[in-house]
């Protein structure tokens, strides 16, 4: 930008430079003169006033000085003489840096020469009189322990001296009643001699002793004498009376007859002999203390000299203070003198700058200016403004007008511009219809996709329901065949031993052969089912190798033997004989395999070898050898499907072609793998190989031989026959029961007392045991402390699918009982939780004690409903026989009584349940009678009972009647009176 002069900002330029020319030497004459003010306050505040408290602090100190001197000087102990040295120290040093910085300041240099020299003789002075009072203490310290030890010696020989007094007595007066008794026999020279001997002998040696105390009394004062003495003359005179006395002392002591006294005497006097050493301390000691009192005075005059060079200088800065004080006025003066002219020209010249530059020139031209921007900016394109000159202003106002012509010309494209908006919102609407046509067309494509997705789902939820009907069906052919085959079997049995002829003998045993055949193919098809349904689980344990092989060579050994060929066992001796693993399925595939080699060798024999991989480590290697028929290579990769068999296998022995796949399928499970080797006509190897861990085999003992410690136990159970088969078992065991027909019960006692473990229902009136567990664990945490174990809890319900027992472990169960409870599964619950085992289930449950579990399960897996008059016996006599042996025939008789009256009652309300409708309380009461009968072993009350549960819990009664349930029940009542108690 150029600097034009005819322009405002020239102009502006020179009025400014003007007014800047008189600020500027305004402020240099005020710098000037507040520099020499603050020259002078300087000389003020860093010389007159810091030497004036400097001295002011040196005089602080010299009086300090003074009274630390004094308290050293009359100093006792060398503690208190050190810390009275360390503060002379500290405020000599103080002293010496006053000295350093009064020197700094231009203080008259005789003043300054005499007050160095006065500190210097005061330094020195102090020095040399803490070595003196420092000996001064030492010595006094001498003579204190000197005078002491003289003192305890002199008390000694004085005690001494009084006992040896005491003696000399006491012999004197024997001796004058020896001159009485000689007196009354008339024998003067006797006489006359126990008096020269009493005179000479004993009469001086009282004397004698007598002195030693007095001289010993004596010694004693004239050492106290010593402490108080000041005067040299007076110690001399003491020094020799103290020795004069010890001598004489000396000599007195051998007048003691009594040697161990003499002795002892001799040597306390001998420590009195030290008396020069002490009286040549004391006087030491006296020198000493005038040489302290001398330097004492000695101080106090040169701290008057001090004192007074010091007030000659605090008058010499007071001095200087007011002389810079006066020239500060001065200047000041001076300075405001010339501010008042400098300003009032100044104001002056702003005022015509002002009128003539700033209004006229600037402020009108812009009040022009801004009406014309105002007007613009409301729209107003026809202002006009009149432009002279050629300053910054006119620049500006033709700007305006620029601007004026540049807003009409956008106004012109804003008129253009919304013409061409308006086009482009009809092109907009036009497509958004067409985006809504295509997301119409959309939205019924994926509706049909959602209709696809459904029927894809009841094509699924109808295979899967399938499945389940073929799994039910299994299940029941399974029961329905296996019951019939379990008594031709028997009665097959039972005819071997009636005496038949050969052919009804060789009948006899193509009779068994072929019911056991039908019993393999039914436990093939129900365990593939198994699998199938995912139902496959592996538990592992701790077994014997040996007696694994050991059992499975016992178990097949006759068919080997009825065919004539040896079975063979071989196991490596370098392995370990316990391992850990489903021993259950590891012996299914072993009987498999080696059940095929007997089924398809006709001679040689079948080897079992186990050993250790040699391709994996860590895995089992089991191998069955056979030298039977051989398997075609084609047929092996076949072999392991479901439902496949060699060709050879069929045309000989048949089968269903399922056993191989089982293995396969619990091979797999247990992560390993297996396989076949084998010729035509030579024979076969089928081997699996499966990963182990090394085992710890614990002997095993009956739950009845468990001794188990009594317990405190909490039973809660509502049908009050299995409450009573409980609670009989518990005390039979040697617990103490308590009992609880419902949840509020069950709080109420679990509140009121402590147990050792409390066995829950799952199905109570009230609530169920998942929740009344975790109000026991509410009241448990209110009453106990918090370092107390929770109390153990164990659940039992008739429902033991794996899926439930899960959800019970995981909600804070310990363990599980199924139902109906048999005393050797409460006897191992009870006693593992009682050992302090943590979670305890029965993993592997007798057939015989859960036949009705059996039956939920059947029941389950097939929704429809069952014939039990035909199907399922009325009572099953082992559950209550073996309750027979435990409870005793008294017992089981009560029992049998209390669910006849207990179960006619729930029999009653399940009646006006039916009658009313009321779903809920239909599946109540039918759980509690179900309960009840699974208990006494009754069968079919049992299914009955349960057929209605689950048509409560499903909310419909269609298909049922209760007259059979009444029917079973009296039918159940007329089973149990004939058995146990007509029959007792």
């Amino acid at each position: 930008m150029t600097f034009n002069r005819n322009g405002i900002g020239g102009k502006l330029l020179l009025a400014f430079s003007a007014m800047a020319a008189l600020m500027i030497l305004a402020v240099v004459i005020g710098v000037a003169g507040f520099s020499l003010v603050a020259k002078t306050e300087k000389t003020v505040i860093n010389s007159a006033v810091p030497a004036l408290v400097e001295a002011r602090h040196l005089s602080d100190l010299s009086s300090r000085i003074i009274f630390t001197a004094q308290v050293l000087a009359t100093s006792k102990t060398e503690h208190e003489r050190q810390r009275q040295g360390r503060a002379l120290t500290i405020y000599i040093e103080g002293l010496k840096d006053s000295l350093t910085a009064l020197k700094s300041y231009p203080f008259n240099e005789d003043l300054m020469f005499q007050l160095d020299s006065d500190v210097k003789s005061i330094i020195d002075n102090l020095a040399l009189m803490g070595l003196l009072v420092g000996r001064q203490i030492r010595l006094q310290a001498q003579s204190d322990e000197l005078i002491s030890d003289m003192l305890v010696a002199t008390q000694q020989v004085d005690s001494l001296s009084q006992s040896q007094v005491s003696n000399a007595s006491t012999i004197a007066v024997a001796n004058v009643s020896r001159i009485y008794d000689l007196v009354e026999s008339g024998d003067n020279q006797a006489v006359y001699n126990a008096l020269d001997s009493l005179v000479e002998v004993d009469m001086d040696l009282s004397e004698r002793l007598f002195e030693l105390r007095f001289l010993a009394l004596q010694v004693i004062n004239m050492l106290d004498d010593s402490k108080r003495l000041g005067d040299i003359g007076n110690l001399t005179r003491l020094k020799e009376r103290f020795i004069h006395a010890v001598n004489v002392m000396s000599y007195r002591v051998k007048s003691v007859e009594d040697p161990s006294r003499s002795a002892q005497l001799t040597e306390l006097t001998s420590n009195l002999n030290r008396g020069g050493v002490l009286f040549g301390v004391l006087e030491q000691l006296l020198y000493a203390k005038k040489d302290v009192e001398r330097l004492d005075q000695q101080n106090l005059v040169l701290f008057q000299q001090l004192n007074s060079t010091v007030d000659g200088i605090i008058t010499a800065a007071n001095e200087g203070t007011q002389q810079a004080v006066t020239k500060v006025d001065e200047t000041l003066t001076v300075a405001r003198t010339t501010l008042i002219s400098i300003s009032v020209i100044g104001l002056a010249a702003l005022v015509l700058i002002m009128w003539r530059f700033v209004y006229a020139s600037v402020i009108c031209r812009f009040n022009d200016y801004s009406q014309a921007l105002l007007s613009l900016a409301r729209g107003d394109l026809g202002i006009q403004l009149d432009i002279k000159g050629d300053d910054e202003l006119a620049h500006m106002g033709r700007a305006i007008m620029i601007a004026r012509d540049t807003a009409s010309e956008r106004y012109r494209l804003i008129q253009v511009e919304r013409k061409i908006r308006h086009e482009l919102q009809l092109h907009k609407e036009s497509l958004e219809r067409l985006v809504a046509q295509r997301t119409s067309e959309l939205e019924k494509t994926n509706s049909r996709l959602n209709e696809e997705v459904v029927n894809h789902d009841k094509a699924r939820n109808e295979a899967e329901k399938a499945n389940r009907a073929k799994s039910a069906f299994l299940a029941t052919m399974s029961h329905e065949i296996r019951t019939p085959m379990n008594g031709v079997l028997g009665t097959a049995s039972l005819l071997a031993d009636t005496g038949l002829n050969d052919q009804q003998a060789r009948y006899l045993r193509v009779i068994n052969r072929s019911g056991e055949t039908l019993l393999d193919i039914l436990n093939d098809i129900l365990d593939y089912s198994k699998i199938e349904a995912g139902h496959l689980d592996i538990r592992p344990v701790d077994f014997s190798l040996s007696e694994l092989v050991l059992d499975v060579h016992n178990m097949l050994e006759s068919r080997a033997l009825a065919k004539h060929i040896q079975l063979v066992n071989h196991i490596d001796d370098t392995m370990n004989n316990v391992w850990l693993g489903d021993v259950t399925r590891i012996r299914q595939i072993l009987i498999n395999l080696v059940g095929n080699a007997i089924k398809f060798t006709d001679h040689g024999q079948v080897t079992i070898a186990v050993s250790m991989n040699p391709d994996m480590p860590d895995e089992l290697l089991f191998e069955v050898t056979d030298s039977g028929i051989g398997i075609d290579e084609a047929e092996q990769d076949i072999l392991f499907n479901a439902f496949k068999q060699a060709e050879e296998g069929r045309k000989t022995v048949g089968g269903t072609g399922l056993g191989l796949a089982i293995s396969r399928h619990i091979v797999a499970a247990m992560d390993g793998e297996i396989g076949v080797d084998s010729t035509i006509n030579v024979g076969s190897c089928f081997w699996f190989s499966i990963p182990l861990k090394r085992g710890e085999l614990s002997t095993g003992i009956e739950g009845s031989s468990i001794t188990i410690p009594p317990a405190h136990i909490l039973l809660v159970e509502d049908n009050p026959v299995n409450s009573m088969v409980a609670e009989g078992f518990l005390r039979r065991l040697g617990h103490s029961v308590i009992t609880a027909e419902d949840g509020e019960s069950a709080e109420r006692e679990f509140n009121r007392n402590v147990f050792d473990m409390a066995l829950l229902d799952i199905n109570l009136p009230d609530t169920d045991g998942v929740t009344l567990l975790h109000r026991l664990r509410r009241i448990e945490e209110a009453n106990g402390e918090s370092w107390e174990e929770p109390t153990p809890m164990v659940a039992f319900s008739a429902h033991v699918f794996r899926e439930e027992v899960e959800q019970y472990l995981t909600a804070g169960f310990a363990g599980f009982l199924p139902k109906p409870v048999t005393e050797k599964l409460l006897i191992e619950t009870i006693g593992s939780i009682l050992k302090g085992d943590k979670r305890v289930v029965v993993e592997n449950i007798p057939f015989d004690n859960v036949s009705t579990i059996e039956l939920d399960k059947q029941d389950d897996n097939n929704g429809e409903k069952s014939e039990p008059n035909s199907v399922f016996p009325i009572l099953k006599e082992s559950v209550l026989g073996d309750d027979l042996q435990v409870l005793g025939v008294e017992q089981v008789q009560k029992l049998i009584t209390l669910f006849a009256t207990s179960s006619s009652e729930t029999l009653g309300k399940l009646q006006q349940a039916v009658e009313d409708l009321d779903m809920a309380e239909v599946s109540n009461h039918a759980h509690t009678l179900k309960g009840a009968a699974g208990t006494m072993g009754l069968i079919r009350l049992h299914q009955e009972c349960l057929l209605f549960e689950k048509a409560g819990k499903a909310g419909s009664l269609d298909g049922l009647d209760i007259k059979t349930v009444c029917q079973a029940f009296e039918a159940s009542k007329h089973a149990l009176e004939s058995t146990f108690i007509h029959s007792s």
